[in-house]
């Protein structure tokens, strides 16, 4: 009878197991497997090999520069759904989320978390690779292959980059959401995803796009493709969760300013991608105003 009870207990802590992965996942996963063109940028991490990258947050910060100087305020018509879920992911990032990740960057050292950083990097290079040959990036996409050959051999599994080091081919992260802009889709509405964080439309679709064709999807471990996507979402997103309750301090309107932030990094991919040269609002009345000079001649 004991042996029974054992062995029903042990069933029933397992389903637990099971249910807390799960939800761990869903919080989680997307984060890791490119939740947005942007938000890759907000969370770029130190790799190895590479000159580590500050994102917006760690930039407004530490220049100590107004949140909004360029743009005027986007359209945000979906702001009385926004605001209530910004300020549920803000609690969660101040009193959990960010904690973690403070409590994670003092246990890992570095040289572990570049390599962890790396081998997440090498599994997500075939997405890479896909979204350079339908933006009729041909070179990059053999590139993007490459890596992951050299990566994946040389590399020990991509635990390290010998495919920058030794032959100097750098990562060249691209998204769905990158495909769709190529090909002239707009970014649509400002939307703010329960615990994912600022968003649009068109990277909404690139969340989906790079959660059903990420490759972990294809291994025969469900259970080890749900642990090893976990560790990829909370290890992606440490350095901006670990900096977050820092870069909002004394901001006046918190949701205003991730949100002013998150946009105008969309409006300068956009101008990089049609290799525009970003100016001011000033810069472009100057352009647009026409300068009254005197005709010698009349004088």
């Amino acid at each position: 009878m004991r042996t029974i009870k054992n062995k029903v207990s042990l069933h029933i802590m397992n389903s637990h197991k099971s249910s807390l992965r799960c939800a761990l996942l869903i919080m989680f996963l997307t984060l890791g497997v490119g939740c947005s063109s942007s938000n890759d940028k907000l969370a770029e991490e130190n790799v190895a090999h590479e000159q580590p990258v500050l994102g917006p947050y760690e930039i407004a910060a530490e220049q100590n520069i107004p949140s909004v100087v360029s743009y005027q305020a986007p359209e945000d018509s979906l702001r009385f759904i926004n605001e209530p879920i910004f300020k549920f992911n803000d609690m969660i990032y101040r009193y959990l989320l960010s904690p973690l990740a403070n409590g994670y960057q003092e246990v890992v050292p570095e040289p572990v978390d570049n390599s962890i950083g790396n081998f997440f990097y090498n599994l997500r290079e075939p997405l890479y690779a896909v979204n350079h040959l339908l933006q009729g990036e041909f070179s990059a996409s053999g590139k993007s292959i490459t890596r992951v050959l050299i990566n994946t051999t040389v590399g020990l599994l991509g635990l390290f980059d010998p495919a920058n080091s030794m032959m100097e081919l750098e990562r060249n992260k691209t998204t769905f959401g990158d495909t769709l802009a190529n090909y002239g889709v707009g970014h649509g509405a400002y939307i703010v995803l329960p615990l994912l964080g600022p968003s649009d439309l068109r990277d909404t679709a690139s969340l989906t796009f790079n959660y059903f064709a990420h490759p972990l999807n294809f291994i025969n471990d469900d259970q080890a493709a749900t642990q090893l996507l976990l560790v990829d979402g909370i290890q992606a997103q440490v350095p901006i969760l670990a900096q977050y309750p820092r870069v909002l301090t004394d901001v006046e309107n918190p949701y205003e300013f991730v949100r002013n932030l998150y946009m105008q990094n969309v409006e300068r991919d956009g101008q990089a991608r049609r290799n525009e040269v970003f100016k001011t609002e000033k810069q472009k009345q100057a352009i647009t105003t026409p300068v009254n000079t005197i005709d010698p001649a009349v004088e």
